[in-house]
């Protein structure tokens, strides 16, 4: 009886390959960026290269599948891997995009939109521009532009307001200069990498700081600033959060106010006790709490209710009590 060779799948080996390339280049790509040794724009080509690659794979182990499945042969195994490899790959870039679609936020959140603190720019857009280009094109064909030409017609603070009702300024009850080191000691505390910082000079001074935070999964970028300025009830602390990157992770501009604010919260905690903390609304800051002038208590000499006289060697004369000499 004659018998015809096995079938050999071409796809099954080659669908391995593209999974192996594609896992092992995302995998790569997405170390890079978590410790700084690629830019975004190499980032998102990378994972551009990666999802290609990765798509090739699924392609290829569908393909073999059938065949094998129709013909028999070897080489599912092959197929089965490739499909694999290519499914994780294509996991990092979906996720990236994902976040972009999903999860559309603010790039530059304040406490004061209407008068934020100052904030230096350490990643010039120039750098990015592939990353520029393509966040536009996802925000005029994802989800993100359907309510783009609605928030259009409001002002930054009032859309800041509706995404985030709880990011505003913070009174407390001490000193600016206090406020200031309690804010320093947050920062550090964040193990967020301190720029520069403007200390307290007088009791009553303005002062600044500026810092950086790195996110946990793709070391993402934020700049962040602290503002500290005296205020009628003590000091006034405004935070400030941007993004150096159209990209998004897990943690926003608001989580990264949220949590210096709470880290304050802890620090004066430990050094004050129950400190009071107000939290300050819009109309607040347009009326101010007027200055109230405080006075300490002088200690005066009590004026005399009498005319002083002097007790010479003789006695008391007679003109120390306006008295008239009836002897003379």
């Amino acid at each position: 009886m004659k018998r015809y060779p096995d079938h050999k799948s071409r796809a099954a080996p080659a669908s391995r390959s593209f999974g192996a390339v594609a896992f092992a280049l995302a995998l790569i790509t997405v170390l890079g960026m978590r410790f700084g040794l690629v830019t975004p724009d190499i980032f998102v080509l990378s994972l551009a290269a990666a999802a290609v690659l990765a798509v090739l794979a699924l392609i290829c182990a569908l393909t073999a599948f059938l065949r094998i499945w129709s013909l028999g042969g070897s080489g599912i195994g092959s197929s089965i891997l490739g499909g694999f490899l290519g499914l994780l790959a294509l996991s990092a870039p979906v996720a990236v995009l994902g976040m972009l679609v999903v999860k559309p936020e603010l790039t530059d959140v304040s406490t004061d939109p209407d008068d934020p603190p100052f904030l230096i720019e350490f990643a010039p857009k120039t750098e990015q521009a592939v990353l520029v280009w393509a966040m536009a094109i996802v925000q005029e064909t994802g989800w993100v532009s359907i309510k783009m030409p609605v928030e259009q017609t409001r002002s930054l603070a009032e859309m800041q307001f509706g995404l985030y009702p709880d990011i505003v300024p913070r009174r407390y009850r001490i000193s600016p200069g206090e406020l200031h080191a309690a804010s320093k000691k947050a920062v550090e505390t964040l193990r967020w990498r301190i720029i520069d910082e403007l200390p307290p000079d007088l009791l009553d001074a303005p002062t600044a700081l500026w810092a950086e935070e790195t996110t946990q999964v793709l070391g993402l970028k934020h700049d962040v600033a602290l503002r500290v300025r005296p205020d009628p009830v003590g000091a006034l602390l405004d935070v400030r959060a941007r993004s150096q990157s159209p990209l998004r992770e897990l943690s926003s501009n608001a989580d990264v106010i949220r949590s210096v604010l709470s880290e304050v919260d802890k620090v004066l905690l430990e050094t004050y006790g129950n400190l009071e903390r107000l939290a300050v609304e819009e109309a607040d800051l347009e009326d101010e709490i007027p200055l109230e002038t405080y006075e300490p208590e002088r200690k005066t000499v009590p004026l005399p209710g009498f005319k002083p006289f002097f007790e010479t060697e003789e006695g008391l004369s007679a003109d120390a009590f306006e008295l008239d000499d009836l002897e003379g």
